[in-house]
């Protein structure tokens, strides 16, 4: 099967490693439009990931925090076209039998996702994250490593949680919220928020994250 991924980046190469694990997964070809890649094999421009001539791949969109509404975009982009989308997940992460992971999901090593979870379009979840019962997480958010989200957390689109983060039981995070490395986080956060810390603390309001 020859995959795509747009993006070759950090995490389109760590993409590439982890696929490479998987043997159903062969023949990679990327899309980026930066410079330093335009006459690199197997990179073309971004936009092509379009092209009729891709139609039969699978695609991976390796595309990091400040970029998750572009993501979004190119997922329901691919979606009408109707590419293949798959999810990936870790060999060494326990996934429940419960728990709903959705196309474009990418879950790196060593991450448990407890029952009835539910993770939405195109969300990464990076090394070791934890994330328990019936929590929910938005479209194409970014949980990076050693997060803790504990029971019944719901977390809005296009979030990005820093390294570390602890969420607490029954919190509800909006839509497009960072959270700084290392926070804990004991009540809601609403829409467009950015905060780090413990005890927690709001930086700013009304921003754009993407």
């Amino acid at each position: 099967m020859q995959v795509s991924i747009v993006g070759f980046g950090d995490l389109g190469k760590q993409f590439l490693n982890f696929l490479k694990q998987d043997k159903s997964f062969t023949d990679f070809i990327f899309f980026d439009d930066s410079s330093k890649y335009r006459n690199k094999e197997n990179i073309f421009a971004f936009f092509d990931y379009l092209l009729d001539c891709y139609r039969d791949n699978s695609f991976f969109i390796a595309l990091g925090y400040k970029h998750l509404s572009l993501k979004h975009h190119i997922l329901i982009k691919l979606s009408e076209l109707n590419r293949s989308i798959p999810y990936f997940i870790h060999s060494s992460c326990f996934v429940s039998d419960s728990a709903l992971v959705n196309n474009g999901v990418f879950i790196y090593p060593l991450c448990n996702i407890d029952k009835n979870v539910s993770i939405g379009l195109g969300s990464l979840i990076n090394n070791s994250v934890i994330v328990s019962h019936d929590s929910v997480i938005g479209k194409c958010c970014y949980l990076s490593p050693g997060v803790v989200i504990s029971g019944n957390v719901k977390i809005g689109d296009y979030s990005f949680i820093g390294s570390g983060s602890i969420i607490s039981n029954n919190v509800l995070i909006g839509k497009n919220v960072k959270i700084g490395i290392g926070s804990v986080i004991t009540k809601d956060i609403p829409d467009n928020t950015f905060v780090i810390g413990n005890p927690m603390r709001i930086l700013s309001k009304g921003f754009e994250l993407y």
